[in-house]
């Protein structure tokens, strides 16, 4: 038990802790967690709505690790505000600054020119070295100095034991003092970093002006693996951590501003003495700090456990590529989960679990540069792909997006996400009853929410595939719901079953099928031509492929969609 520092430590909380069960029993957890997880801890937050505060060893000192680098940075911008130093002065990399050893500066040429708000920027967001040093050196004429610039505003803030003890990586300067041996670049308390993540909050470090900056910096962390880590952002409607953590031998640190519609909150994590000496996310320490800062969100918010929250994966990450964009979300109307794999699947030769084979539920659409939706609708075309692939790999390597471009698509490419990366031809939901309906009517609903249509309304539609991607091809054109809407079919060496399927879809429509084989499919496109009336043959068109299997939908995609209707072209006009 750690009881004695918490007597230590704590006089002002005891009367509370011990009077209010919910913090007792915080602070029981976070012993727990200390124990559990190893390692010496410090931690101190405090509601900043409602003033409450917890603690545990929160003015005992620990070393920094590069968590020195958020007082450096209150220091440049000090120094900015009273035009001491100016952001867009440009630095010039030199050999002597990539000393450090450290930073992504350091694998830059020689010469590398940079402005000083890029190194400051670098030196948060990326914690790189390098770019400290730059920073560091641009702020006094002399080591001394540059120290006392950060020192000497830390307790003017009124910070009581946070200092900065050296240049990083700099051992010509580097004190043989009892901080300098035992906390190497700096030494600071929770209740310092509390102290001033607060005043960071209030606007009142320099300025508001300067506080609203230093927040944008800091929210553009990369390393989260520690404070925001647990945290709920799945369950908040707004959430942003504006952060700086560090890392050296046995210490793991972490501070910041947690800013979100549940909690408004500043925080500072020290552990030091961690026995895991384990690089990465799966480190004791840095899993002990992540689980603090979850336990503490807990006890301020109501929430409980140390779930994260699971992310709103229908959300679009939306990326940019010449001729449009591309996006990806989850949906449950994509062919995966199925309950027919719910226990994998098993060939002759191959067992393919369900994880990670028949649990991707992702959707891939294109959006092409100027599309437009007439009264009735946007049109479509759905692309199945087939084995040992995936939605991002159909994405990657067979051209659909550069042919939709090159021939001025007006539609909207849907990718849905089949048996991940195995030989299996199942289509999942796309061979239940309406299956391929409920994926378009997720696809249109979701593009309407995202604003890339202004009606949910699908005209004209079609279904391409490719290898195994047959079999889901085959199923919606007979049970999929959409067949008032489908006007071709592109097969690209995809007619190894189901033949009646898409036969009963040629003769019962107007429809259009374009095939292309190689020589081991001309026996099933021969045999199927055969098979067709005189007046149904004139729509179905096959060609022996001049490339092999797995460059077919390359060569015939574009010259396939060149055929289309000109209600399927746009026009230059529309693109600009």
């Amino acid at each position: 038990m750690k009881l004695l520092p918490l007597l230590i430590c704590l006089p002002m909380m005891l009367t509370t802790a011990f009077s209010e069960s919910p913090q007792t029993a915080l602070l029981t957890e976070i012993q727990r967690l200390e124990r559990e997880y190893g390692g010496h801890l410090g931690v101190m937050a405090k509601n900043l709505r409602t003033g409450e505060v917890v603690q545990y060893n929160a003015a005992e000192r620990f070393p920094t690790a590069s968590l020195i680098k958020l007082p450096v940075m209150v220091a440049y911008y000090q120094m900015v505000h009273q035009n001491l130093l100016d952001p867009k002065m440009k630095v010039v990399l030199t050999a002597a600054d990539k000393k450090s050893d450290s930073g992504v500066l350091k694998g830059l040429t020689d010469g590398a020119t940079i402005t000083l708000q890029d190194a400051v920027d670098l030196m948060i967001t990326l914690s790189d070295n390098t770019a400290t040093n730059m920073v560091l050196d641009r702020m006094g004429t002399s080591h001394k100095e540059r120290l006392a610039r950060v020192n000497d505003l830390m307790v003017a803030i009124g910070l009581k034991n946070t200092r900065l003890l050296n240049r990083l990586y700099s051992w010509d300067t580097k004190q043989r003092t009892p901080e300098g041996v035992r906390y190497g670049i700096g030494v600071s308390t929770p209740e310092d970093m509390v102290t001033l993540c607060e005043a960071l909050y209030n606007k009142k470090l320099v300025d508001a002006k300067s506080s609203e900056a230093m927040i944008d910096v800091l929210k553009g962390q990369f390393y989260d693996d520690m404070l925001p880590r647990l945290l709920p952002a799945s369950e908040c409607t707004t959430f942003a951590v504006a952060h700086k953590s560090g890392s050296v031998a046995e210490s793991k640190t972490d501070a910041g501003l947690v800013l979100s519609d549940k909690l408004d909150m500043a925080i500072g994590i020290f552990i030091d003495k961690q026995p895991d000496h384990i690089e990465g996310t799966s480190n004791s320490g840095v899993l002990l700090g992540a689980m603090v800062s979850r336990a503490i969100w807990n006890h301020f918010t109501g929430s409980t456990g140390y779930n994260p929250g699971v992310p709103n994966a229908a959300n679009v990450d939306w990326n940019m590529i010449p001729g449009g964009k591309w996006g990806i979300w989850r949906s449950s109307a994509a062919p995966f989960p199925h309950p027919d794999r719910a226990n994998g699947f098993t060939r002759t030769d191959t067992v393919y679990p369900r994880y990670p084979h028949y649990v991707d539920s992702s959707i891939v659409v294109f959006v092409p540069t100027g599309l437009k939706e007439s009264s009735d609708g946007v049109n479509m075309i759905v692309h199945f792909h087939g084995h040992n692939n995936d939605n991002m790999g159909v994405l990657e390597r067979y051209m659909l997006t550069q042919s939709m471009d090159d021939e001025h698509i007006n539609a909207i490419l849907v990718i849905p996400q089949g048996p991940y990366r195995a030989r299996d031809s199942f289509g999942g939901k796309m061979e239940d009853k309406d299956g391929l309906k409920y994926l378009v009517d997720d696809v249109l609903a979701t593009m309407k929410r995202e604003g890339v249509i202004a009606e949910a309304k699908v005209n004209h539609m079609v279904i391409t595939a490719h290898s195994g991607g047959y079999h889901p091809a085959a199923f919606v054109v007979d049970r999929g719901g959409m067949n008032g809407h489908i006007t071709h079919l592109f097969l690209f060496d995809a007619f190894y079953g189901n033949q009646e399927y898409f036969k009963n879809w040629l003769v019962s429509g107007k429809g259009i099928i374009e095939a292309a084989y190689t020589e081991h499919l001309k026996k099933e496109h021969m045999e199927f031509a055969a098979g067709l009336d005189s007046a149904t043959a004139t729509r179905f068109h096959m060609r022996p492929s001049t490339v092999e299997h797995d460059e077919v939908p390359q060569a015939y995609m574009r010259p396939w969609l060149h055929t289309l209707p000109e209600e399927w072209k746009t026009s230059a006009a529309q693109i600009k």
